[in-house]
C-alpha cells in the first residue's frame, strides 16, 4: 500500500464508513475475514484502475457471487454513494471523477450479475417447491 498512499488512505476511509453502514456493513463484516489483506488488495485494484499500475490479482466477480444471497440491488447504490462521497472528499477532482465513473460501471456489472444469480436461485427454489 505504500506505493499509493493516497489510494490506501481512500480505501481505508471508505471501508471504515462501509463497515459501519447499516445497509452494507453487515455484508462486508461477514464476508471479509482478513481486513489488512482486503484493504491492500483493494488498494492495488484501484491503483490499477486509476493509474494502470498495481498488482491486483483478485477475481471481483467470483468474490461477489459467493455472497449473492446476501446482496440486494440497493446495496450497490449505497456502496456507490459512499464511494462517491469519500472520493470527492479525499482525492483531486480529476482522480475522484475517474474513480467514480469506474465505480459506477463496476456497480452496474456486479449488480446485474448478482441480481441474475438471485433470479436463477429464486427460480430454482420455485421449481423445487412446485412453482410460484
Amino acid at each position: 500500500m505504500a506505493r499509493h498512499p493516497d489510494l490506501a488512505a481512500l480505501v481505508t476511509c471508505f471501508y471504515d464508513r462501509a463497515r459501519k453502514d447499516p445497509l452494507i456493513g453487515p455484508v462486508f463484516n461477514a464476508a471479509v475475514a482478513d481486513w489488512p489483506h482486503h484493504l491492500a488488495s483493494i488498494t492495488a485494484f484501484w491503483a490499477a484502475q486509476l493509474r494502470g499500475r498495481g498488482v491486483y490479482q483478485g477475481q471481483p466477480m467470483a468474490a461477489h457471487m459467493r455472497h449473492a444471497g446476501l446482496i440486494r440491488p440497493q446495496m450497490f447504490a449505497r456502496w456507490l454513494e459512499l464511494w462517491q462521497q469519500t472520493t470527492a472528499e479525499m482525492m483531486p477532482a480529476d482522480d475522484a471523477a475517474l474513480l467514480q465513473a469506474k465505480a459506477s460501471r463496476i456497480a452496474a456489472v456486479l449488480g446485474n450479475a448478482v441480481a441474475g444469480a438471485g433470479a436463477v436461485a429464486g427460480a430454482g427454489a420455485e421449481a423445487q417447491s412446485g412453482g410460484a
